[in-house]
């Protein structure tokens, strides 16, 4: 896949964009904490990813234990772990999850910088044709604590939405200098999983979440929206965009990691 260059002149520094296959979970959170380390070094890096298999996930403060079914999930052929980000569950499955690691202080505060990643997400959307847009607040008003409820249930401000409903649901965790954010954009709504797989749960219920294929028909293919993405990071950013892998010290690190990420004890903490 080749992507474009954003806009922004030689001078400037440019965006870091690496475009990964599906892998499983433990594997992709990794690589995400992994890439904070880069980002303490002053680098931005935008990363575009699938999951296989499909995979609940948890927000770090959120209270999963006894409130979800690990059983059920495996016999299902679903994994289960916690983020490094907050938030509450979300299943990964038919997405594109993005995230983006970046210098803690190169956007300002937590909401600034949630606000300036989302703006970007949200152009590159509209570029595919969806009508995407950001959710406004009269005051500003504090996250929600962690609950049992899907993420995907509650729109709230500054999130990317589309018909009312969230297509993007995000998080941020900053840690050492560094920030990762990363959230999953819809390709078909299937958050339904999260409330099926709840300790004692009756079966699928609706959550009203919104997904890609009900705004594009057809969806356009991952490379295509990988290049509208990175572009309209690159517009946002004011950056041009260079296409890279991992380094040799981001795997290592992501490899030394990723056991954090298939440790029950981390996932079922609370």
């Amino acid at each position: 896949m080749e992507l474009s260059r954003g806009r922004g002149s030689l001078n400037e520094p440019s965006l870091r964009c690496l475009v990964d296959g599906p892998a499983r979970g433990a594997w992709n959170m990794a690589v995400d904490e992994a890439l904070m380390d880069s980002a303490r070094a002053g680098g931005v890096t935008l990363r575009l990813y699938g999951w296989e298999p499909g995979c609940l996930s948890f927000g770090r403060n959120q209270t999963a234990r006894g409130r979800y079914d690990g059983t059920r999930a495996a016999r299902r052929g679903i994994d289960v772990l916690r983020r490094p980000t907050g938030g509450r569950a979300v299943f990964h499955h038919r997405e594109l999850t993005y995230s983006v690691a970046a210098p803690a202080d190169e956007w300002g505060g937590l909401r600034d910088a949630y606000l300036k990643i989302n703006r970007a997400l949200a152009a590159g959307l509209r570029d595919l044709g969806a009508a995407a847009s950001i959710v406004g607040a009269k005051r500003a008003e504090p996250a929600p604590k962690p609950t049992v409820r899907a993420c995907f249930r509650d729109p709230l401000p500054g999130e990317v939405v589309a018909d009312g409903r969230k297509l993007i649901g995000s998080a941020q965790w900053r840690d050492g200098g560094a920030l990762l954010q990363h959230g999953s954009l819809l390709l078909y709504n299937d958050q339904h999983t999260v409330e099926d797989l709840r300790t004692g749960g009756a079966g699928p219920v609706d959550v009203p979440a919104a997904g890609l294929s009900e705004f594009l028909d057809p969806v356009p293919d991952v490379e295509t929206i990988c290049e509208a993405l990175a572009d309209s990071f690159a517009a946002e950013l004011g950056r041009g965009v260079r296409r890279e892998d991992l380094t040799p010290r981001e795997r290592d690190a992501a490899e030394q990691a990723r056991a954090h990420y298939e440790d029950d004890a981390w996932t079922w903490r609370r």
